[in-house]
């Protein structure tokens, strides 16, 4: 029964939807950047080696993702060289 009188996310995410399409532009203006500053404020910053091992995995996806797609374009290019090109 206690559970019947709990608020559902979606009764109070209407309930502040309507609360802010109530207010004024300048107001709600106001309250974007107040939600935007604590969620801001929430973030922690990468330690340099976190960062460094980061940017290391990326660079290597990246690498890995060029030589695959490298690979498959030489070999669309010979297929399509092969099957068009006239024999006589």
């Amino acid at each position: 029964m206690a559970e019947e009188l709990q608020p559902t996310d979606d009764l109070v995410g209407k309930a502040k939807s309507d609360s802010a399409a109530t207010r004024n532009i300048f107001g709600r203006f106001a309250l974007f950047f107040k939600q935007v500053y604590a969620e801001l404020r929430k973030v922690t910053r990468p330690t340099y080696r976190e960062l460094v091992n980061y940017t290391g995995v990326v660079l290597v996806f990246v690498a890995l993702v060029m030589v695959i797609l490298s690979g498959l374009d030489f070999l669309f290019y010979n297929v399509v060289t092969f099957v068009f090109t006239p024999t006589s």
